[in-house]
């Protein structure tokens, strides 16, 4: 049987563009690009979630908003529910710790980075919604 895994993602928007950033050498869905979140622990809601991983992997701080979207995607080892939400920067600039790359980009360089087949509606709703 297949574990459930439950992450938060967050769309980080500033100066219409969004950060994004590259994963490792490791996983299913490594190198991808992503927009960065973390598990959900015990206890915590999903906006918790977020705010903490934020903080632990990019050193920022960040307002959690709206969700934007809620995706299942299954994987060969589990199913991942990622529900991912707008934020805003409110202190500090991402520094990568876990990651491999960075960057802010507009609603057309998001068509050049490589992103799982899973985000691609939340790509979608980003461009459409919050990027000009």
């Amino acid at each position: 049987m297949k574990r459930e895994v439950f992450v938060v993602a967050g769309a980080i928007i500033k100066n219409n563009k969004v950060f994004s950033a590259q994963r490792g050498n490791k996983g299913e869905t490594r190198f991808k690009w992503e927009f960065p979140g973390g598990k959900i622990e015990p206890g915590e809601t999903p906006e918790q979630a977020l705010a903490r991983e934020l903080k632990e992997e990019l050193k920022i701080d960040v307002i959690v908003h709206e969700l934007i979207t809620k995706i299942i995607d299954e994987y060969p080892t589990q199913i991942l529910h990622i529900d991912t939400y707008r934020c805003e920067l409110i202190s500090g600039e991402p520094v990568l710790t876990e990651h491999i790359n960075k960057t802010w980009a507009s609603k057309e360089e998001l068509d050049n980075l490589e992103f799982s087949k899973a985000d691609a509606p939340t790509l979608k709703l980003i461009k459409e919604k919050y990027l000009k």
